[in-house]
């Protein structure tokens, strides 16, 4: 019979639903391709596609359909009938029902292949080609154990407070007695922290970073003024053996140099990674020796502070007023403070006139994960240098930003790198090397 909700609408079992898949509507499929976001395509017997996650292509399973957004349906696997050789058991409990992983339950071998075909579909859509010989992988030298900074979420309850990560497509987070991708300096003071947590009783998150070489554990709070309501004598409440507090700052050492880190600042999570990541843009930069670099979206100078120790001059572009104030610090720490301008300002605000003034060698950018605006866009296309290296922690923002650059604009991409800094998650860092034509 007819319906009188949405225009094609029927009604069928006492509910309503559109082109026979409706919330709850189960079917079998052999499921497609694997796609940025971690989730794999089918189709229903009606024809309707459906994005599903907890799946690996080529199986056969039944998928359970639960949501739909912007045109699009989701849903899940119910159970499988023909498995992949890469389906593994998902090491964590809380899987699926925690939001924090996507890919447990394939190999980790599997899992890079799909991220970084994945990848490719994205360049693709965008006509964008590459051949092997200019691409370059790197997979995580341990997927397990690598986050070094994490958020948790505070549940609370009569008993006291609980931490966790919010579920998979909420809001409502989990607890959780261990995270097999964070530290363990982090994951073995969880009894601690919740301890603190319910101290401080207005804190809604608890921002955990390891420095020190995983020997300190900084300590912050949302909102920042809920740790004082804590006793806070950290000194003296239990952490790992070797372990101690902090809720200020702490350092990070790379490459022989020390950095200061605060919980507002930005820094690469993956600390294993790090040298594949920055080794990999530095190779792409080449030889700066004497030349000028912009460095937007300069987090708190890592990479500046290696580019001016070996001889290039570099202007900083970072918005983030705690890390701009970091950075600051981190030129005078390392001695390159006269070598490196650090501008506290927006990339869209000052990156047009920094290109004219300067006239820069190369461009290192490294935006949010929602890409470079137009305005970056376009100031790079009309005035931007010879080398651009553009590091990106999303391929869909980066495929739209090269389109306008390489397609349409006058840059060709010479090199793209897929590094994989998390593990475990459908996320995945690229390293693309675009040349002036």
């Amino acid at each position: 019979m007819t319906g009188t909700g949405r225009p094609g609408s029927t009604v069928s079992g006492g509910r309503t639903h559109w082109g026979t898949v409706y919330p709850g509507f189960s079917f079998s499929a052999t499921l497609g391709k694997f796609v940025h976001g971690g989730l794999c395509l089918s189709t229903a017997p009606c024809g309707t596609k459906v994005m599903v996650e907890g799946g690996i292509p080529g199986e056969l399973v039944e998928v359970e359909v639960q949501t739909h957004r912007a045109h699009t349906w989701f849903g899940r696997v119910k159970s499988v009938s023909d498995p992949s050789p890469d389906r593994v058991p998902p090491p964590c409990p809380y899987v699926p029902e925690c939001g924090g992983c996507q890919l447990q339950h394939i190999a980790y071998e599997r899992q890079f292949q799909l991220k970084v075909e994945a990848v490719v579909e994205q360049l693709g859509r965008q006509g964008i080609t590459l051949t092997p010989s200019q691409m370059g992988l790197f997979p995580a030298l341990d997927p397990w154990r690598y986050r070094w900074r994490g958020e948790f979420h505070v549940l609370r309850s009569e008993s006291g407070a609980r931490l966790g990560f919010n579920r998979a497509r909420s809001w409502t987070p989990i607890a959780v007695q261990d995270c097999l991708i964070h530290h363990r300096a982090i994951t073995e003071a969880l009894p601690e922290l919740e301890q603190i947590a319910a101290a401080a009783r207005d804190a809604t998150v608890l921002h955990l970073t390891v420095g020190a070489g995983g020997k300190e554990l900084l300590l912050a709070t949302k909102p920042a003024r809920a740790l004082k309501e804590a006793d806070l004598s950290l000194q003296e409440r239990a952490l790992p053996a070797g372990v101690n507090w902090s809720n200020s700052t702490t350092s990070l050492e790379w490459r022989g140099h020390s950095y200061r880190v605060s919980p507002e600042s930005f820094i690469q999570v993956n600390r294993e990674m790090m040298e594949q990541l920055y080794g990999c843009i530095l190779t792409q930069l080449g030889d700066m020796g004497g030349c000028t670099v912009i460095d937007a979206y300069a987090g708190i100078g890592v990479l500046a502070v290696e580019l001016a120790g070996s001889g290039s001059r570099v202007i900083c572009i970072e918005e983030n007023p705690a890390a701009a104030r970091m950075g600051r610090l981190n030129m005078e720490l390392n001695g390159v403070e006269g070598e490196v301008e650090f501008i506290r300002a927006s990339v869209d605000d000052v990156l047009s006139s920094l290109l004219s003034q300067h006239n820069p060698d190369a461009v290192l950018v490294d935006p949010p994960r929602a890409g470079c605006s137009s305005k970056v866009v376009a100031a790079l296309a009309l005035a931007g240098p010879a080398r651009i290296v553009y590091v990106s922690c999303d391929p869909a923002t980066l495929a739209r930003d090269l389109r306008l650059l390489c397609v349409s604009g006058p840059y060709r991409l010479s090199y793209l790198a897929k590094v994989d800094m998390f593990p475990q998650t459908w996320h995945v860092e690229c390293v693309a090397t675009l040349v002036r034509e």
